[in-house]
This record gives structure tokens, sequence and C-alpha cells, in this order.
């Protein structure tokens, strides 16, 4: 669950001989976030179009309609939280952000793009011109970040209200909340150093 299309695509090289990473990419590229994650059983020969085909299938069977602003929810969710709780709280956070017109400012998206982890993320990162760089750009990026599975989704749906404006995961991946960017700047100091 929250493996990104090129993610899949490394796992399936590593387990079918006649995988073709490239052509996987390319045909899975509109399907991002709709490769529902769960366990599968290919044959060796399977080729890259009925991997797609059953995963999309799966997510039909799985999840059925959504929408696409849900499914981008629950692909942040998948990167940005562990468990049931912190994944509510936050997809709370950031519908509520949204809500206000507060740029979202996820690491997560911003990784996706430039491939690197919120630790890893530069200052020219932060720079970087798409949609998908939610520190520069309000609203949710364009499409899944992820293929996030059914227990992100459900959260997604369901977030839990709280005072919260601010989050943060510590190297442990313990979660840190605020309610003022002050509080937040102080969680950065305590729990990042």
């Amino acid at each position: 669950e929250g493996l990104d299309n090129r993610e899949l695509a490394l796992l399936f090289k590593r387990y079918l001989i006649e995988f073709d990473e490239n052509k996987f990419l390319a045909l899975a590229a509109k399907h991002e976030g709709y490769l529902f994650p769960d366990t599968y059983f290919f044959d060796s020969g399977v080729s890259e179009e009925d991997i797609i085909k059953t995963m999309r299938k799966n997510f039909s069977k799985k999840v059925g309609d959504i929408k696409l602003d849900v499914l981008v929810m629950a692909s942040i969710l998948e990167e940005e939280a562990r468990t049931r709780e912190s994944r509510q709280i936050i997809a709370g956070i950031l519908w509520k952000r949204l809500k206000a017109r507060f740029p979202l400012q996820v690491d997560a998206t911003l990784g996706y793009l430039v491939r690197r982890g919120s630790l890893q993320l530069t200052m020219d990162d932060l720079a970087v011109d798409s949609p998908y760089n939610t520190y520069r750009y309000r609203g949710l990026p364009p499409g899944p970040i992820t293929n996030p599975g059914l227990n992100a989704i459900i959260d997604a749906e369901e977030p839990k209200e709280t005072p919260y404006w601010f989050y943060l995961s510590d190297r442990n991946g313990s979660m840190h909340y605020a309610v003022t960017f002050e509080e937040h700047k102080k969680n950065r100091f305590k729990y990042l150093p």
C-alpha cells in the first residue's frame, strides 16, 4: 500500500522475468492512484497491460466510484502517516487547509516530484515550479502520488476534526501536532534537530 507507479515497476521487475519497466510506466502513467495494492498472483510471462487491467479491475471491485480529491488525499495520507489515528488527524488538517485556501505544504507531494524523502528536500526543491509543489501552489496536486490502500481511502473520507493546523513526523515516525505556526516551529526545532 502506498507505492507509486515507479516503485511498483521496481517490484514487478524483481519478481517477473519478462517485465518491461519502461513499458509498464508508460502504460500506467494515467492510472497512478488506481492500481489497487493487494496480493496478486501473476504468471511470469504476464503482460504489462494485463497487470494494469487486473489492478484496475480490483480497484473498481474494492473501491468503486471515488471522487478524485478523496483519492489524491488518500495517496498523500499513505506517505504522511502510518496509523489510522494519524491519517485521520492529518486528513482533518489538510481538508481544513484546503477549505481555508491555506497552502497544503506537504513534503510528500514535493518528494514525489523530485524523488527524495522529506529529510532530503532542499531549498531548490521548494522552488520547483509544478502543481505537485504544494508549497508554491494552493490546493491538491492534479493527481494521486501513490496507489493508496482501502484504509487510507476510508481515512481520507473520515477526517478527524482537531484544533491543529500543523503536523510533523520525527525521525522515529512519531507525529507531533501544533495549533499555531510558532508551536510548529518549536516542534521542528525539538524533534528534527
